[in-house]
């Protein structure tokens, strides 16, 4: 399942995305380079992936009739085709052509046409091209992501959040949310109990299991292969200080799983920021790897209209 693009993830903070034209005409050559039809010294080439695709993937995934570039939040310019548009559009939604791009050639590269890509050295090339301008933006995993602590931070609870709307994980996002609503008001306890439940409640759906012991659950757990074999070493570790970090969090801070005792205990806000964090890793690590060994068909929900296209004002 490809996760929203880059503006639908951040549609206010990218709006403070810039791009100088150095960076712009990058961000095309890449594009050229790693389409594996493009040949600029053919006359013949009707066809090519990056410049016939992916601007019918970019008006899709918007609802836009066409491309343009904006002068003021009332003139514009209809645009010629992609490059036109990598070169002179709004800069979040260059980002998104950028995101979509690297979606292109990872359907090519998992088809059965034979045809060559390699969406990997793309994504390697573009964060050289960010790194090179000193840009605060990566992509991982073909996503685009700013390397700050607070926006990935945002950005790993926004991708859990995503993937547990998938059906069947309805209580473990209901739990991760209401951890996330603990944190924000202060109830630290309340976010690291719901913190916890959400992970295993996540756990359970992947295993089809109602009831079980966190120690047996994540047992099984592991169990189930969702971690790959070869990393036999890594097993133990990943067990007794990963996956029970949450609850080992929840269960000996005083007040939260158990009774306090007598004196009154509050667990610190960087307690509850670490353990709520921490689910949102793990919960984001669980939900991928079962969609990978077990995909299925999603449909998108249809996008609210606001402004007919998005304007950058």
């Amino acid at each position: 399942m490809a996760l929203k693009v880059f503006s639908k993830r951040h549609p206010e903070a990218g709006k403070e995305v810039t791009l100088s034209q150095s960076v712009r005409q990058r961000i095309v050559y890449a594009n050229e380079e790693y389409d594996p039809f493009y040949d600029p010294n053919s006359f013949h080439n009707d066809w090519t992936l990056c410049w016939d695709a992916l601007p019918d993937r970019l008006k899709k995934e918007h609802g836009w009739q066409e491309l343009r570039a904006y002068w003021s939040q009332t003139e514009w310019e209809t645009l010629s085709g992609m490059k036109d548009f990598i070169l002179r559009g709004v800069p979040r939604f260059v980002l998104d052509a950028t995101e979509l791009f690297y979606d292109l050639l990872n359907d090519y590269r998992n088809d059965s046409t034979g045809i060559i890509t390699d969406p990997i050295k793309y994504q390697s090339t573009i964060n050289v091209i960010f790194e090179d301008a000193n840009l605060p933006w990566r992509m991982m995993e073909g996503r685009i992501i700013k390397v700050d602590s607070k926006w990935l931070e945002a950005e790993i609870n926004s991708k859990a959040i995503e993937l547990l709307s998938v059906g069947g994980f309805e209580g473990a996002l209901s739990e991760f949310e209401q951890a996330r609503s603990n944190l924000s008001s202060g109830d630290y306890k309340g976010a690291i109990n719901e913190a916890n439940l959400a992970l295993e409640s996540t756990m359970k759906t992947i295993l089809g299991v109602e009831q079980e012991k966190p120690g047996k659950l994540i047992r099984k757990l592991i169990d189930s292969k969702l971690v790959p074999e070869y990393y036999e070493g890594f097993l133990k570790a990943f067990e007794e200080h990963i996956l029970r970090s949450v609850a080992t969090a929840r269960n000996f801070e005083k007040g939260v799983g158990h009774g306090q005792g007598t004196d009154v205990n509050e667990p610190p806000k960087s307690l509850a920021e670490l353990t709520v964090n921490l689910s949102g890793v793990l919960i984001l690590y669980l939900l991928k790897r079962h969609l990978e060994l077990h995909p299925i068909q999603i449909e998108q929900p249809a996008q609210a209209d606001t402004n007919e296209d998005d304007l950058p004002f």
